[in-house]
């Protein structure tokens, strides 16, 4: 791949606080001695672990994505410790559970209090701010999860969450890059179809449906252009599986170009409905080698991105033995990741696209 790691000095910074980011985790100061999730303090426990996570919370959605900070590092290796109490048939068992029995567990679990919390910050914000003409907000929710929205239009891309269906009122339009349980909610879906809403996948519905497309497409929703290819997932034997969704969101936003590539292989060959300049590119954090890079360049099937947020750390539902990213190997991988620009996003937390700049 000829990937050379570079020395960040202000977007990303994780060759400087790497070292940093592993020692906060370790940390013997750390308030609570974690041991499993059932382990919790005996006074008051909903209390105390809200109080903390609500910190937290707090510490890191004050801090930005794109600069790396003492107290983002800290505060994401906090959230790595909640996450390594957690198995994923723990995580699995609190997404089948009974509304009620999900919020008593969520109260309950450090993890899956954040996870709540970050929810309720994003439905907040497409409920309630106005986008100003020109710009463009953003939202990480969940895993590959991310929420757009303008002056006139939201949308979300790959949505897999206990509260999904929530969001439907607020979205005008959906996408589903490929039929894994992480990158889709079937209650939001059926939401979004009761509503009328437009649902775009490659394997929702039939041929007769007019989102519905297994080959690389072409689709106007309002302001927002869209443009489809059909690559293979990363898992051998999943050919032609994954969609992966380009949108230019017209003139109100300033042009502003962004392309989700879902848990695509990564061959140029397959990238066949593209642009060769976008301003922000989400690819997820490959288990293949690092062919993230493959897409990146100036290419035939490749794009030029001004920003790339690297996702899909911490999938709940992945074993943590490898399969769920930690947050720390995906802030190491983004190192490697052929543009200047490359950030980690994490639940919960808001980028706004403006002028050419994301900040």
């Amino acid at each position: 791949m000829n990937a050379t790691r570079r020395q960040f000095t202000k977007v990303t910074g994780f060759a400087a606080v790497g070292t940093v980011f592993g020692i906060i985790g370790c940390s013997k100061d750390d308030p609570v001695d974690y041991k499993k999730e059932q382990d919790i303090p005996e006074d008051n426990p909903s209390e105390n672990i809200a109080e903390e996570v609500n910190a937290i919370s707090q510490k890191l959605w004050e801090t930005s994505p794109l600069l790396m900070t003492t107290e983002r590092s800290y505060a994401l290796a906090k959230i790595q410790d909640y996450s390594d109490l957690c198995t994923a048939d723990y995580f699995e068992s609190y997404l089948v559970s009974p509304v009620e029995g999900s919020e008593n567990i969520e109260e309950d679990s450090y993890i899956l209090f954040f996870y709540r919390s970050a929810f309720d910050r994003v439905l907040d914000g497409i409920k309630n701010e106005k986008v100003e003409e020109g710009s463009v907000a953003i939202w990480m929710l969940y895993n590959m999860g991310y929420i757009f929205k303008t002056a006139s239009g939201c949308f979300a891309i790959d949505i897999s969450h206990r509260w999904a269906k929530k969001l439907a009122p607020y979205i005008d339009f959906l996408f589903v890059t490929h039929k894994h349980s992480d990158h889709y909610d079937d209650e939001l879906i059926l939401e979004m179809f009761n509503l009328g809403k437009p649902v775009l996948s490659n394997y929702l519905k039939d041929e007769n449906y007019q989102y519905t497309s297994k080959i690389p497409a072409n689709y106007t929703i309002g302001e927002f252009r869209i443009r489809t290819s059909i690559t293979d997932h990363n898992n051998s034997g999943l050919s032609n599986f994954v969609t992966v969704f380009q949108v230019d969101f017209g003139e109100e936003s300033g042009n502003f170009r962004m392309l989700h590539a879902g848990d695509s292989n990564f061959k140029p060959e397959q990238f066949t409905n593209i642009d060769s300049h976008v301003h922000v590119l989400i690819p997820r954090f490959a288990p293949n080698a690092l062919t993230e890079n493959n897409i990146i360049g100036d290419g035939e099937g490749q794009v030029r991105p001004d920003y790339v947020l690297l996702s899909h750390a911490l999938e709940m539902a992945h074993e943590n033995n490898g399969d769920r990213k930690s947050i720390s190997r995906t802030l190491e991988r983004a190192a490697y990741i052929n543009c200047e620009n490359t950030c980690v996003p994490f639940w919960g937390e808001k980028m706004i696209w403006k002028d050419g700049v994301l900040n």
